[in-house]
C-alpha cells in the first residue's frame, strides 16, 4: 500500500494526562487517588483557604449542663402532669396538671434548643483560617486569619479525657474576638498539632519569630 499522502505524525505530548482545550490548560491529573477529606481532618485542598486541617462539628458533650437540666424539667413535668390523674378533682389537680404540662412543654423546647444548637455548631480549620458556623435558621460565620494567630493551647479536662475529647483555645490579635475556644473536639491532638505548625509556618513567612514553647 502506498503511505498516505501529507500525512503528520505529530510526537505525543511528554504526558498524555496533559489535556488541553483551545487556550485553557487543565493541571496533569494524577493517576493515584487522593484520598479524600474527612471530619476528623485528613489532608484536602480548600482552594485559596490553604489546606484543610479539619471540617466537623463538635461532640454533644458541649451542652450536657443544658441538655441534662431540660431532660430534668421534661421527667419531672411528665411525671406531675401523670400524678394530677390520681388526686383528687379540684384546685389542686387543675393545678398539677397546669404546672406539670408547663415543665414537660417548656422542658422539651430546651432539649431540642440546645441539641440543635450544639448541632449546628461547625469549625473549619486550615492552614490559613479558622472558620466557625453557627446558626439554627439564620447562619453566622466567623473567620480567624492565622496570621493574626499568636499562639495556641490545647486543655483536656478529666472527663474529657476519659471521653476521648479536648479543647483548643487560639489566641490572636483580633479586637473584636481575640481568644477563640473550639470545645469538645473528638481526638483532638493531632488537630492542635497541625494547626500550631500552621500557625509557627505562617509566622515564619511572615518574618515573626514564634515563642518557645
Amino acid at each position: 500500500m502506498n503511505p498516505v499522502p501529507n500525512a503528520e505524525h505529530k510526537p505525543l505530548p511528554d504526558s498524555p494526562l496533559h489535556v488541553k482545550h483551545n487556550n485553557d490548560v487543565v493541571a496533569p491529573v494524577t493517576t493515584d487517588a487522593a484520598p479524600a477529606g474527612n471530619s476528623q481532618g485528613a489532608p484536602a485542598m480548600a482552594g485559596d483557604s490553604g489546606n484543610l486541617i479539619y471540617k466537623g462539628k463538635v461532640s454533644y458533650w458541649l451542652g450536657w449542663h443544658a441538655l441534662l437540666g431540660a431532660a430534668a424539667a421534661t421527667l419531672a413535668g411528665l411525671g406531675l402532669f401523670t400524678y394530677a390523674f390520681w388526686m383528687d378533682a379540684g384546685v389542686s389537680q387543675s393545678s398539677a396538671k397546669i404546672v406539670g404540662l408547663a415543665l414537660l412543654v417548656s422542658g422539651a423546647i430546651m432539649f431540642g434548643y440546645v441539641w440543635l444548637s450544639v448541632g449546628s455548631l461547625r469549625f473549619t480549620i486550615t492552614t490559613r483560617i479558622v472558620e466557625r458556623e453557627q446558626g439554627i435558621l439564620m447562619k453566622k460565620i466567623d473567620t480567624l486569619d492565622l496570621g493574626r494567630v499568636k499562639d495556641v493551647e490545647m486543655t483536656q479536662s478529666l472527663m474529657q479525657r476519659m471521653l476521648g475529647l479536648g479543647s483548643i483555645q487560639i489566641i490572636s490579635g483580633d479586637r473584636v474576638n481575640p481568644d477563640l475556644v473550639i470545645e469538645d473536639l473528638h481526638n483532638p491532638r493531632p488537630i492542635y498539632e497541625k494547626l500550631r505548625n500552621a500557625v509557627i509556618e505562617m509566622s515564619q513567612r511572615r518574618g515573626i519569630i514564634p515563642l518557645d514553647r
